[in-house]
């Protein structure tokens, strides 16, 4: 099939691509919904596996150890629950594999299927990592409407960086003999550093990873810089729903708020837009935002700082992870509708900021056919 659509960098949009694309977001409005978190979704199962038992439920549904079963449980829920929400829904394997998932998610929501395996493999000295596929794309382009491959990049380990860039472009290309699109993301995953020291490195690092990777697909996931981190004594994590700052000091000093647990300002919002600018001005590809584990909090204003330099919102756990640790959901139907009260309104809220300011999923194109004109109805139009 002719070439619908061509980026600047001269790569040309085949019309199955721009079909599938414009099919379930003719108004531009590319909101993604991310579950393909396996290892995220195991841990988070063990929590509420716990709390089950311990209120009289069986070892056999709520074992100690979360079974790929479970998880298939999990998209299940999150696929009936939430999909009728966003315009794509990004599932792994066993999900989108399984019988009757498609008729759960709905015809209406693109299927993003997950290619990377969650294991991967490391590098001789251990200090860098590199993605391989779970499954081949040509085997389960019939199962999905679209492909997302992630990897894990260091600019600083110039093995695994060089083999992750061989790969994804290997992918990439295999997708596009196969005409589906392709959802490219990077995670920014040093060795051993720590996490504020991570934080601190996002601004410089992001940019030198957009430039490499980002071509390569037909959209560039990615994360921002923190705009804070939580530290509680020990580990760092991002900050729990439901804290309120009691007491603020200047920028990069600390916050200190409920509990005892300090806030730490990692990067300034004008650091986080200016970090993003340098990434759209190096990628002819449309970005998405990832939400990297931070909490909704800070998804939410993260998404607001950048909005209108990205295509919309590629995110997940930031909207259904706090069901998995209420106290209050001690098994899986209290899960289900814990999971709808909580992550439908933030999604509405996040797709009704991307509908307002983000950029139509077609701004990078420099060309378009008239076939692909046709096809899309440009908001305000």
């Amino acid at each position: 099939m002719a070439a619908f659509a061509r980026f600047e960098d001269g790569v040309e949009v085949s019309g199955e691509v721009f079909q599938t694309l414009a099919r379930f977001a003719p108004d531009g409005v590319m909101d993604v919904l991310a579950c393909d978190q396996h290892n995220s979704v195991v841990r988070m199962l063990t929590k509420l596996f716990a709390r089950a038992r311990e209120a009289g439920g069986g070892a056999d549904e709520y074992p100690d150890q979360p079974r790929d079963q479970d998880v298939t449980r999990a998209s299940f829920i999150l696929a009936r629950r939430l999909g009728g929400v966003p315009a794509a829904a990004l599932f792994n394997h066993l999900a989108y594999l399984s019988d009757g998932f498609r008729e759960v998610l709905g015809a209406d929501t693109m299927l993003i299927g997950r290619l990377e395996s969650t294991v991967f493999l490391e590098t001789k000295d251990k200090q860098g990592l590199v993605a391989q596929l779970a499954v081949q794309p040509e085997q389960v382009a019939d199962r999905v409407d679209a492909f997302k491959t992630l990897v894990k990049v260091d600019p600083a380990h110039r093995e695994s960086w060089d083999r992750n860039l061989a790969w994804q472009t290997e992918v990439w290309e295999r997708c596009r003999k196969l005409g589906k699109p392709l959802f490219n993301e990077t995670l920014y995953t040093p060795a051993g550093l720590p996490k504020r020291e991570l934080g601190e490195k996002l601004p410089e690092a992001l940019p030198k990873i957009a430039r490499d990777f980002g071509p390569l697909g037909d959209f560039y996931k990615t994360q921002v810089p923190l705009l804070w981190i939580e530290d509680d004594g020990a580990a760092l994590t991002p900050v729990g729903s439901g804290e309120l700052i009691r007491t603020a000091r200047p920028l990069y000093g600390s916050l200190r708020v409920a509990g005892g647990t300090v806030v730490a300002p990692i990067s300034s919002p004008e650091v986080v837009r200016r970090t993003t600018e340098a990434m759209a001005a190096v990628v002819d590809r449309p970005l998405l935002l990832l939400s990297a584990a931070v909490n909704f909090e800070q998804y939410a204003a993260q998404y607001g700082i950048v909005c209108d330099l990205v295509a919309g919102p590629m995110c997940g756990r930031a909207y259904f992870k706090d069901p998995f640790a209420d106290p209050a959901v001690r098994d899986w139907e209290a899960l289900e509708q814990a999971i709808a009260i909580t992550a439908v309104p933030r999604m509405r809220q996040i797709k009704a900021l991307a509908a307002a300011r983000s950029q139509p999923w077609w701004h990078k194109y420099t060309w378009m056919s008239d076939e692909a004109r046709a096809l899309i109805q440009p908001r305000g139009a």
